[in-house]
């Protein structure tokens, strides 16, 4: 007669904490008995297999000297999955929204000089061409978002647009269509959720100096930075982690695969209206306005995409007192 196997099977692992978690399972099995043998199968893992026989040789030592020798790992991975999974998650990208491109700039504009064609747009004699510079778009599509805007009670003048920060809302952004495209993530089922303020601690190496290349067109933005440049903001908690992501206008898709960085338990949330703990917001203007690193030395977004940030989350009071102390 022989002895019995306790076999434990593992599909589509995703992080070493589950893995830890089926380890100590079956050693507790083993420790009932002491004539039965322990299998740990592992397939059609997510997370590399490097990485699951590094985790399986740190805790075997941790357990009982009658135990480990009755146990062993055995990793298979199908090819049609890893094919699979060496393809990235793409997400279609809307065409540029001017109408958008144009009030973000103009809003970036009066928050940094009271209202005049600041740096962010460079100093010319004509606000369109500053806009043209800056979004790398021609003069017709500017000019129609002008219209847009003008028609819609938000500026004036067409040669010399002023947008006034306190006389934005979500709502009107909305029914203008002026609202920017952006990508929400979710936690998968089964995933541990983590709070906003953890994923900013994992955002930081990514977003420093020495991050990765993939994540350099990504910027911080969202509370953390309002609460930098505006310490006496009335914030409380991070209610999610804010990205910008400056993207080329010929882009037609979005690498979802690069979020997974931040955490691996992380999938788009195809819901729009539903809450979500990581949104990236796309700018596709050619010029990007990135600031000196803050909130530790780190990429932040312009005060512009901030305040908008704050409007997505339906803060406007915030907003509003937020763009009061940057133009101060």
């Amino acid at each position: 007669m022989t002895d019995p196997i306790h076999t434990r099977v593992l599909r589509k692992l995703r992080n070493t904490r589950d893995l830890r978690a089926e380890i100590l399972s079956l050693a507790a099995e083993l420790s009932a008995d002491d004539q039965a043998e322990g299998r740990m199968l592992v397939t059609d893992a997510v997370i590399a297999g490097t990485t699951v026989r590094k985790e399986w040789d740190s805790l075997l030592p941790a357990l009982a000297p009658e135990i480990r020798p009755r146990m062993a790992l055995e990793i298979k991975e199908s090819e049609t999955l890893a094919e699979k999974l060496g393809e990235s998650v793409r997400l279609p990208l809307d065409k540029p929204n001017y109408r958008f491109e144009v009030l973000r700039l103009l809003l970036g504009a009066s928050l940094e000089d009271k209202g005049s064609d600041a740096s962010i747009m460079t100093r010319t004699g004509d606000t369109q061409i500053g806009l043209m510079k800056a979004l790398g778009a021609s003069a017709t599509p500017i000019r129609g978002a002008l219209a847009a805007l003008r028609d819609a009670g938000l500026i004036r003048n067409l040669r010399q647009p002023r947008i006034d920060p306190q006389t934005l809302t979500q709502e009107q952004l909305g029914r203008l269509g002026a609202t920017p495209q952006t990508l929400r993530f979710r936690f998968e089922r089964g995933a541990r959720i983590k709070p906003p303020a953890e994923l900013l601690v994992r955002a930081e190496p990514l977003l420093g100096a020495n991050g990765p290349k993939s994540w350099k067109p990504f910027s911080l933005s969202g509370s953390p930075v309002a609460q930098e440049d505006v310490p006496e903001l009335d914030l409380i908690g991070m209610p999610r982690l804010d990205l910008v992501a400056h993207i080329p206008r010929s882009d037609r898709e979005f690498d979802a695969d690069v979020i997974r960085m931040l955490d691996d338990g992380l999938e788009p949330e195809p819901n729009m209206l539903a809450s979500a703990p990581v949104v990236v917001t796309l700018v596709r203007a050619q010029t990007r306005f990135d600031r000196e690193p803050r909130v530790g030395r780190i990429r932040c977004a312009h005060a512009c995409d901030v305040f908008l940030s704050l409007l997505d989350m339906r803060l406007r009071e915030q907003a509003i007192q937020y763009a009061r102390a940057v133009r101060r």
